[in-house]
């Protein structure tokens, strides 16, 4: 047996007083009387009378004793070794996806998910323990293990659905890490049965248990949507929507697009069932702007009803080339998207006028004034650069990266090269002899650097040059994304690089007025998955901005259909577990200490009062 408090057995120095109370006499009140005739055996005996009496024997003094004893005891904390017995443990993970907002009719599939969680917490006992997670772009722990029901039940309540794609996966490989320690825990995941990673988790987790919400229902959803440059025009952009009907039977739907709210086109397109329709949309001016794209269905889901694309305003792009050589004026003087300005140097201030720099041959300043492309520099900041290597011999090359689209290096010939490492600097084109091209982050620009002049090479002989040139500029313009990168899938990750220096803070305003602010390292800034459709605003640094667009445009998301039920049926847990530990006697200790007390009131009140 241990004790917790072994202090609380000083208590047992009040024993000698409780005693000393039925040891002395009983003091007699003094009066006066008329004659002591009556009372001279009573004054005989007060005079022999001796302080203190022979102790007798007295139950309430036995009584008191043992109350005090068992009080003393209580208070030390008495424990021994033994099995402690919990509760109940019980884990629900709750479906967050977009498809959780359908109303087939009635409440949502969201409301019933949250109702069925709500039934569970109410049929908890009082020492049953609950968590819940909530499982949306990245899972998320809404109530950690808890036996306070009401509270649980109010986290429950306060859950939103999310606009966005969903893991039941993760969320239940988190509910599992988090919850390998309890014994006999149970799990309950409440879905519709959209998620193909449903199976996966039933087949890698046997106990998970599924709870199914929501009923079928038939469904029009934009699947997708992107923009694209025009084939025929070169400074105007194209609207690719791509429309399915899920279930139900072929009919029409209107399709209204917009521009800030002004109505572009309008027509009525005829969808069969379970199958993709595409639909182009030219002449969306010059302005940009924010393009909306609306269905009229009066489906079940409202949520891929509307689909969003931000729309940069079609513009030559201004660059800035100082030291340029006449082959790369006359490589980047073929496309007109962009205006060229040749320069024998510039300022800070003189490049942020422009949207990317060249620096043929010449030294990166330490804080360049744009994006900026760097062929064969001759200094890169305070960022030392590797040594001059001699015909070095191309390897590998990243073919996904945009500068290097289309672009043929395997037989490059490469007379001289500072080939390798730069710290910080990723490479895109590799030798025997290190990196010949890479991109990075410098002074707060984002940047490629070839490692080589190009009179040092054979590259400008080559068709890959220009073509190299272009892909470069406009990827460090942003033109080749032409609003893509500014349209994106709800729950994607949102990642921008070249915003500013490390330690600097970006901040994310959502669709529903909420901010998020996230620290630039490494030169990126980095946030989750967008949990939410419609319009962000990103802030960085120097007062710049970006608005970016998040649609749900999820095939499995806006199909309705509620799979069957997979795993075994739910059944009703009755094993609790146990873990070895200490099993505390406080309790058992103090009834039976106030049982006493009870019953030594009782005896007084009885027997000795009168």
């Amino acid at each position: 047996m241990n004790f917790a408090n072994p202090a609380a057995l000083w208590l047992l120095a009040t024993i000698p007083p409780l005693a000393a109370m039925y040891f002395l006499k009983v003091r007699r009140r003094r009066v006066q009387v008329p004659t002591l005739l009556l009372w001279s055996q009573v004054v005989r005996n007060q005079r022999q009378a001796r302080p203190f009496d022979r102790f007798r024997r007295h139950l309430l003094f036995l009584l008191q004793l043992l109350a005090l004893l068992l009080l003393t005891f209580a208070l030390a904390g008495p424990s021994i070794s033994g099995d402690r017995y919990l509760g109940h443990s019980v884990v629900w993970v709750v479906d967050g996806s977009g498809s959780m907002q359908a109303n087939a009719p009635g409440p949502s599939r969201f409301a019933l998910a949250q109702q069925a969680v709500l039934d569970g917490v109410g049929a908890l006992q009082g020492g049953d323990e609950g968590m819940v997670l909530l499982a949306g772009p990245e899972p998320r722990v809404v109530a950690s293990f808890t036996r306070d029901h009401e509270a649980l039940a109010a986290a429950v309540r306060s859950m939103q659905v999310t606009g966005a794609t969903s893991s039941l996966a993760d969320a239940v490989n988190l509910a599992v890490a988090l919850t390998h320690s309890r014994q006999g825990r149970t799990m309950v995941v409440v879905t519709d049965g959209s998620d193909p990673s449903l199976q996966r988790v039933v087949n890698e987790h046997p106990g998970v248990r599924t709870r199914l919400v929501g009923k079928d229902a038939p469904n029009v959803a934009i699947t997708a949507i992107d923009l694209r440059r025009s084939p025929t025009v070169d400074l105007e952009s194209e609207l690719f929507v791509t429309l399915r009907r899920f279930g139900g039977d072929s009919g029409p739907v209107g399709v209204e697009v917009s521009l800030d709210g002004q109505l572009l086109t309008s027509e009525t397109v005829d969808l069969p069932a379970d199958r993709p329709v595409a639909r182009v949309y030219r002449g969306l001016g010059t302005t940009g702007g924010l393009l909306r794209v609306r269905l009229e269905t009066g489906d079940a889901l409202k949520l891929d009803d509307e689909a969003l694309a931000w729309l940069a305003a079609p513009r030559r792009r201004r660059v800035l080339c100082v030291g340029c050589t006449a082959l790369t004026g006359r490589a980047l003087a073929v496309d007109s998207r962009f205006q060229l300005t040749a320069a024998s140097a510039a300022s800070p201030a003189e490049e942020a006028t422009y949207d990317a720099v060249i620096y043929e041959q010449a030294a990166v300043p330490e804080r360049p004034g744009a994006p900026f492309l760097a062929l064969g520099p001759s200094a890169l900041g305070d960022t030392p650069l590797p040594e001059l290597v001699a015909w070095p011999q191309v390897t590998t090359w990243r073919k996904t990266h945009p500068a290097m689209r289309f672009v043929e290096p395997s037989a490059l010939a490469v007379s001289a090269a500072r080939a390798g490492a730069t710290a910080g600097w990723e490479p895109l084109l590799d030798s025997d002899a290190g990196a010949l091209l890479s991109t990075g982050v410098h002074g707060g620009q984002r940047g490629l650097m070839l490692h080589f002049a190009p009179t040092a090479s054979d590259l400008p002989m080559r068709v890959a040059w220009p073509i190299f040139l272009l892909n470069s500029i406009g990827w460090l313009t942003g033109e080749e994304a032409r609003g893509t990168q500014r349209t994106v899938a709800a729950g994607s990750a949102l990642v921008r690089e070249g915003w500013g220096d490390d330690g600097e803070e970006v901040r994310l305003e959502r669709p529903d007025g909420s901010v998020l602010a996230s620290p630039i390292r490494d030169g990126v800034a980095r946030f989750g998955g967008l949990d939410q459709t419609g319009v962000y605003v990103l802030s960085g640094p120097g007062g710049r901005r970006e608005r970016i667009v998040a649609n749900l445009v999820s095939q499995m998301e806006s199909d309705l259909s509620v799979l069957p039920p997979t795993p075994p049926p739910e059944q009703t847990v009755t094993a609790r577990a146990a873990v070895a530990g200490r099993l505390s006697l406080l309790r058992p200790v103090l009834l039976l200490c106030a049982l006493l007390l009870l019953g030594e009131w009782w005896l007084y009140q009885h027997k000795y009062r009168d």
